[in-house]
């Protein structure tokens, strides 16, 4: 059995062919990058068109949060992802990623760039980082 942020890294992909790359650095970071059709990183018109490639990420050991900035740090856009080792969701109950998006309450201009990250469905390991 996985413990800590090990059982977050690794490559994940969703139904609908979105991808997650996650890169362990330590204990309690790791560099994300989140894919969409086509293999191709997503252009985030609120920061610069900067590609979804290598963003930084905090997972909490505490409380078991994932969470990656999609804007810049402290900024207050996340994925969080959560862990589910046998998701009752998935048909095969695979070792799964659940997704959300956060924000802060006042950045409602953010709400417009919610479908780049498509319908957040779970996401299931494809291949495991050693």
């Amino acid at each position: 059995m996985k413990f800590g942020i090990d059982k977050f890294s690794g490559i994940w992909t969703s139904k609908d062919n979105y991808k997650l790359e996650i890169k362990k650095i330590d204990d309690s970071s790791a560099l994300v990058s989140f894919y969409a059709l086509e293999n191709k990183p997503i252009k985030r018109p609120y920061f610069n068109n900067e590609p979804t490639l290598n963003m930084s990420s905090v997972y909490d050991d505490y409380s078991g949060e994932f969470s990656v900035d999609l804007w810049e740090h402290g900024k207050g856009f996340e994925l969080d992802l959560n862990y589910e080792e046998t998701y009752v969701l998935d048909k095969l109950q695979r070792e799964s990623l659940i997704p959300s998006l956060t924000r802060y309450e006042d950045d409602n201009f953010l709400d417009q760039y919610y479908g780049l990250f498509g319908n957040l469905n779970h996401f299931t390991k494809i291949f495991t980082v050693k």
